[in-house]
Order: structure tokens, then sequence, then C-alpha cells
């Protein structure tokens, strides 16, 4: 029984988090999901055992899915569900405003341009070995691993991002709660209350799946998710070559503003002028998107405000 106001450590180990999260709408709304699913008195073991992974629209241009997918597998975790979602501006600094304030507005606007390039897909998965005071959600935050800092740092590993070749900090193909407090704060960010009960109540009576059921809903998953790649080219998403491109198709067509041609010509921009180009890529329709996205997340990538993140490291 969780005391009312008070968000309790099982939810989230850090204690700065639990008190932000004491005044955070968007948790109690998705405490309240799982409490209309659960009943008065939900189930602890019920939120360890279940999370979710957001796929991004860069794994669906990226053609990362079925690396995601076995990747998932070969952890142990039950694909539960899939739904397709979109972000717009409000929901990205909802879902990762407690982390942005620590990157410059450039940054933010680089980051929209992204997750506003495509749909996302939120994957609800389960997993049953979960050590005793852990949970699922904390399981795959780890397996996924945190975002690189600059391209190529951390090539080698096992992690999921390992695995997909993160080109920069922003490109990273998934995000995924960190603890059971997020796995219910971000339900609510990304959903309206009916689709979040919907959702809730799916990841809950996925405990007692078999095999069979949890093997056909990664299937369900794989062709919902791969049916995007016929209207969607694929694309490098390789840093270089997407500069190249916009280097060639500038001269051709023209149109950006001389601050962002030389940011594209030198691959790299002054902090006190990063928010202009960005804003100059969103426009530049004229250009393909994904080379205008590349292009503006390798730009923004090491820039920061210099301030601490409100809560836990940077992880977009």
């Amino acid at each position: 029984m969780i005391v009312k106001g008070v968000v309790e450590p099982w939810l989230a180990r850090d204690e700065g988090k639990r008190e932000r999260y004491c005044d955070d709408l968007y948790f109690w709304e998705g405490w309240e999901s799982f409490r209309a699913v659960c009943g008065d008195e939900p189930a602890e073991g019920a939120l360890r055992r279940v999370t979710f992974l957001l796929v991004k629209p860069e794994a669906v241009v990226g053609r990362r899915v079925a690396v995601i997918l076995e990747f998932l597998r070969e952890h142990e975790f039950k694909v539960v569900g899939t739904w397709p979602v979109r972000m717009g501006r409000h929901q990205v600094r909802a879902l990762w405003g407690y982390q942005l304030n620590a990157v410059p507005i450039a940054h933010v606007r680089a980051l929209e341009m992204l997750v506003g390039s495509g749909e996302l897909f939120l994957v609800g998965v389960g997993h049953q070995a979960v050590d005793e005071g852990g949970s699922a959600a904390e399981l795959l935050a780890e397996r996924k691993s945190p975002s690189v800092g600059v391209a190529g740092e951390g090539a080698g590993g096992d992690s999921l991002r390992d695995r997909l070749g993160c080109p920069t900090l922003m490109i990273n193909f998934v995000h995924a709660p960190d603890e059971p407090a997020d796995v219910l704060r971000e339900l609510a960010v990304l959903c309206d209350a009916r689709m979040q009960r919907r959702i809730m109540a799916s990841l809950v009576a996925a405990g007692g799946w078999g095999e069979a059921r949890a093997g056909a809903a990664e299937r369900a998953a794989a062709a919902l998710m791969t049916s995007r790649y016929a209207g969607c080219p694929a694309h490098d998403l390789d840093v270089a070559a997407s500069l190249r491109r916009m280097r060639l198709g500038e001269r051709a067509d023209g149109g950006l503003p001389e601050l962002a041609r030389a940011a594209i010509e030198l691959g790299s921009v002054p902090p006190e002028d990063a928010l202009e180009v960005v804003a100059a890529l969103e426009g530049a329709t004229m250009l393909p998107r994904w080379d205008r996205v590349v292009t503006a997340a390798y730009l923004v990538d090491g820039l920061r405000t210099g301030r601490q993140p409100l809560v836990g490291p940077p992880r977009e």
C-alpha cells in the first residue's frame, strides 16, 4: 500500500527523484492507471516484473528492429504488446525534462526533429527472473546502457546500444524507463488515460503467459514495426556520409544561411550559433529529412549548459 503523496523507495531508489516525483502529475496519473488495473492495493511484484522499450524513428529508418527484438529475446525479456505512439515538442520536454536542463535549447530542438520524424513504438515487456529488490525496468535500463557520449564511444560492448551502433548521443534508437516509477510516469507522458490502462492491464496480465503466447506477441511486434519499412526509405545514419550529402545538396539547391553552410562544411558549430543552425536545418525541406536530422544531432552532440540534470544523467 502506497502512502498518499509519498513515492516509496521500491518505486525509485534515489531520494531526490522521489521528492520531485511527489509533485509530478504524470507520475501520479500513471500510478492511478496502475491502481485502476490492480485495485486499491496494487501488487508491488506486478510492477517490478514489467517495463517497456520505446523504439524511436531512427530504428525504423535504420532497419534495426530485428536486432532490438533479438536482444530482448536473448536477455529473457518477453514481449507483451506493441503500441505505436507519436511525440511532439511537449511530450519530448515532459519525457526528458528532468535531464534536458543540462543541454541547450539547440539540443532540445534537434531532439524534437528526430522524434518528430516518424512513429515510435512502445514495446511492453516482462521479465520473471528479477532479483529480490530489483525490477525489470532497472534490468532493461542496465542492458540497454546509457547513450554514448560521442560517436563511437563505448563501442565493443554487448549492451543493446552497442549492438545497434549509435552514431551520436541522440541517435541511440531506443529509450527505456530507469525504474518502476519511471514506467508509470513515462507511460502517462506518452499515452492518454484510456491507453495507459489498456497497456498496464496487458503488462500485468502477461505474468502468467507461456512461451507460445509470448512468441506470438514478439512476432506481432516484428510485423507491426517492419511494416513501416515500405513507406520509409532506409537511411545509413552515417555522420560523414550525411554531411557529404548535405554539402552536395546545398551546393545544388542553396537556401541555407551562411552559418548553417559553414557548420556543415566544418562539421562543427560554435555554441552561440547552434540554435540558429538547427532552426535552419529544421526549415531546409529541400534537403533530405534524415540527412538534416543526422547533421543536427551530430552538431549539438557535445553541447551542455553547465547545469547538472535535475534527475540522474541525461538519457535521450
